[in-house]
């Protein structure tokens, strides 16, 4: 039976983000673990960024009891699994690149066979993704306030510095202003099945408002993380694998594996937007490379996004062709277009203007691909 993994599923709320709030301690949970090692693991989760610091957190990483979670796979509730694959891929990233100079070949057993068996009962590969540092990484100071960077705090750190919670906590608030976005984007399309023009020009006209707060926030970035900082101490854990070898996995019986790196192509807001807005990329190199990104997202957004009718509202209103809503219309692809603008902006002033070799943590040459995603958006206004 698969997962029970009702926490993914969107809320008007939080959007994309787990909802209800993410575990923070594994070891305070009431769930069927072993209470030593869930301790062992909440200890070393916590003092990661020591023991990057001070070189010990290979050897300690070596010397980890191997543990399975059986017990976690028929779990009413997926947060207790998803805390622990978040502790153990950030095991796994952490033990490869804390040496940049000499990055690990291998992952150990200890953290390599349960990673795998938590990251198949999540149906995620077993690498650090986007929704282990940004849709599930905040602890809300006020439980019942808002998801606002001054309101969170982040629950797993490399680090452990300002710029790194800064960094994380401002894609949580980007991914909470998407909710309005998303859901007016639901709306409208069940508004269609009712033929109720009006009300789908006004909820089309809450995606330029939603996307307006997700810029606002998205420019305060460089506020509390340097992108200097960022690119010489954050960035470098983030990377993919290449030939990677998982011990002690049996499904992989010594061969090497490679995966993808974290990236903010692994949100779902942005591809959800696009998907109901009905817009056509060209095939190639980026479409790839997003469909491919799609595996890591948490299993409910990739079928929320498998379920978009992608021509709904666009048909619908290129079919009514009534001045207002066609506006309106244009107004959101608009809106998406500054919102790319930025984010080619934001990546270049972030990464690429610092390396010769313009490859994200994606694995892709993304200048470009942002470049042509923006333009290709500006040339389909009705």
């Amino acid at each position: 039976a698969a997962m029970n993994q009702d926490c993914w599923t969107p809320s008007r709320n939080g959007g994309f983000l787990m909802h209800p709030d993410p575990v923070a301690d594994i070891s305070a949970c009431d769930a069927p673990i072993d209470a030593a090692h869930s301790a062992l693991l909440q200890e070393l989760a916590t003092g990661l960024p020591e023991l990057i610091s001070t070189k010990r957190l290979r050897a300690v990483l070596e010397d980890i009891p191997l543990e399975e979670f059986f017990a976690l796979e028929n779990s009413t509730d997926s947060r207790v699994a998803e805390r622990a694959f978040q502790i153990y891929v950030h095991f796994a990233n952490v033990y490869v690149w804390c040496d940049q100079d000499d990055p690990a070949r291998h992952i150990p057993a200890g953290v390599a066979v349960p990673l795998v068996q938590l990251a198949e009962f999540l149906e995620r590969p077993p690498i650090l993704p986007y929704a282990s540092t940004a849709l599930c990484n905040f602890e809300r100071i006020d439980p019942d306030g808002e998801y606002t960077t001054g309101n969170m705090r982040v629950i797993q750190k490399i680090i452990d510095i300002p710029d790194e919670s800064w960094f994380h906590l401002t894609h949580t608030e980007i991914e909470a202003h998407a909710a309005d976005m998303l859901f007016a984007c639901i709306d409208a399309t069940s508004q269609i099945d009712n033929d109720d023009a009006a009300s789908v020009e006004q909820s089309l006209g809450q995606v330029p408002d939603a996307l307006g707060r997700m810029m606002a926030t998205f420019k305060g970035i460089a506020k509390g993380c340097k992108p200097e900082t960022y690119y010489h101490t954050l960035r470098p854990y983030l990377f993919g694998f290449d030939d990677i070898v998982y011990e002690g996995v049996q499904k992989y019986a010594g061969e090497p594996q490679s995966f993808r790196g974290q990236t903010g192509a692994q949100s779902s807001a942005i591809p959800a937007a696009q998907a109901f807005l009905g817009l056509r990329h060209e095939h190639g190199g980026l479409t790839d490379h997003l469909d491919i990104m799609k595996a890591h997202m948490p299993k409910p957004h990739r079928e929320l996004l498998a379920a978009i009718e992608p021509d709904k509202i666009r048909a619908y209103v290129s079919n009514v062709a009534q001045k207002s809503l066609t506006e309106t219309y244009n107004e959101c692809l608009q809106s998406l277009t500054e919102f790319r603008t930025l984010h080619l902006g934001m990546a270049h002033a972030f990464v690429a203007s610092r390396v010769e070799n313009p490859i994200g943590t994606g694995g892709t040459e993304f200048m470009h691909w942002l470049e042509q995603l923006r333009n290709e958006t500006e040339q389909q206004f009705l």
